[in-house]
């Protein structure tokens, strides 16, 4: 049997059971997502860290209300997570590799877009003495501590591009030069964060990273910066996409516009990326 009730109790019912199911608000609204309220979560390589600190605080800034959540990490673990079902809204990565296979993957909503670039630069330690790099060719001096990152992760395999480009018929450095600098190879790292921090430490004499990252460090006195040429240098390109099945669709796509806008495009430039 139906019960009627008079106006005040009707009241009170709907006020308890709006309070019980905040989630029937309607379409569109800050309870249709995974996480909360307006908050977005972004897998972006280590090797972004303090430029996406710097673009999801200007988002932020721009968006009243909204919550970005970074997830830093080599950008072959952060797909690896995807594809384990981690929820993310946007993957911004190091190479075109991960994010090839996370859109092989059906994991994308529409298409990826390259949104910077950065060469590389050979990172030394501040020691001297037994095992001091201060010139490229010092890489293959025997007992010289060199740290890269594994042959999986992006950079890693930008580092053994380079050897080999240095390795070349009729290069000054000498056609086995790559297996030398290899056969002092002491430590394979899972993102490019870990070689700047050995070399950083002492624990390594030399390492192979972004140039991005290796000015920034360089100006800090944190390790010295050795140039690569540009006949062997290797280009990263880094392309961002939203993930699809976002609760956040609207979110996502901003936000990718905004790393792809003039705004973002003048902090990525001053943390020392280059245009895609």
């Amino acid at each position: 049997m139906i019960r009627l009730v008079n106006g005040a109790s009707l009241l009170l019912l709907l006020a308890v059971l709006a309070a019980l199911f905040p989630a029937c608000a309607g379409n569109g609204g800050p309870a249709d997502t995974r996480r909360g309220p307006a908050s977005i979560t972004v897998f972006a390589a280590a090797s972004l860290s303090e430029v996406f600190h710097d673009i999801a605080g200007e988002f932020e800034a721009r968006n009243p209300g909204v919550t970005v959540k970074l997830g830093l990490a080599g950008s072959q673990r952060l797909r690896s997570q995807l594809e384990f079902g981690a929820e993310a809204d946007v993957f911004a990565s190091a190479d075109w590799l991960q994010m090839d296979l996370v859109v092989e993957a059906g994991l994308v909503e529409g298409q990826p877009v390259a949104f910077a670039s950065t060469g590389l630069a050979v990172i030394a330690a501040n020691a001297s003495g037994d095992g001091a790099v201060g010139t490229l060719e010092d890489l293959a001096t025997p007992g010289v501590r060199l740290a890269l990152a594994d042959a999986g992760v992006p950079v890693g395999h930008y580092s053994r591009q380079m050897l080999e480009k240095m390795s070349g018929e009729g290069s000054p450095y000498g056609e086995d030069f790559g297996s030398r600098v290899l056969s002092n190879l002491v430590s394979n790292e899972n993102n490019v964060r870990n070689v700047e921090q050995k070399v950083a430490l002492g624990e390594a004499d030399a390492g192979v990273v972004y140039h991005s990252i290796a000015a920034r460090g360089a100006a800090s006195e944190s390790f010295r910066l050795l140039p690569v040429p540009e006949a062997y240098d290797v280009i990263a390109t880094y392309p961002i996409t939203v993930i699809s099945g976002t609760g956040r669709l609207d979110l996502a796509t901003a936000f990718m516009s905004f790393v792809l806008s003039a705004q973002g495009q003048q902090i990525l430039e001053s943390h020392g990326f280059d245009r895609p």
